[in-house]
Parts: C-alpha cells; sequence; structure tokens
C-alpha cells in the first residue's frame, strides 16, 4: 500500500494564537483521522526555535508588526545559537 504524504495548510506563514498571545511560523499539519475542521492541528516553528501544536481553527493570520517581531525573534534565538557553538 502507497502512503501519500498531505500537504502543509498554510506552510511558511507566520500565524498568531491569540489566546496564549503565540507567534510563529507554520511547519506541518497534522490531519484528524475523523478529518473534522476542528480537529485539524497546525505545528507552529515558535521564535524559540521550538515547535507547538495549535488548533487549526484558533489561528489567524499574523499581521505587520507582529510578523517583524516574529523576525526579529528568530534572528535574536538564531544568533545566540551560533554563539553557543
Amino acid at each position: 500500500m502507497k502512503c501519500e504524504q498531505l500537504p502543509t495548510i498554510h506552510k511558511g506563514e507566520i500565524n498568531f494564537h491569540a489566546p496564549t498571545n503565540t507567534i510563529g511560523q507554520v511547519v506541518a499539519t497534522v490531519y484528524p483521522a475523523d478529518n473534522m475542521l476542528a480537529n485539524f492541528e497546525q505545528v507552529l516553528l515558535l521564535p524559540d526555535g521550538s515547535r507547538r501544536k495549535f488548533r487549526l481553527v484558533e489561528l489567524r493570520p499574523a499581521v505587520g508588526a507582529a510578523i517583524e517581531q516574529f523576525w526579529a525573534e528568530m534572528s535574536d534565538y538564531r544568533g545566540n545559537q551560533a554563539e553557543a557553538v
């Protein structure tokens, strides 16, 4: 049996999770077995380099200053990682 890889919804976009005030870049989509939209999850790459799952229906596209803040924090994290090596 051939296993197909399902696409990542909104891959590369910067999204915002208002309940936790979290911003991150979409790196993967977790498809539920029941295929119900309410159970879809997005995996976000956070500015500290960690990854975290959020429900797709709770995420919103980030805008303006939030996107700039994400990239600034991400570059700070990458800079700190490079110094540690």
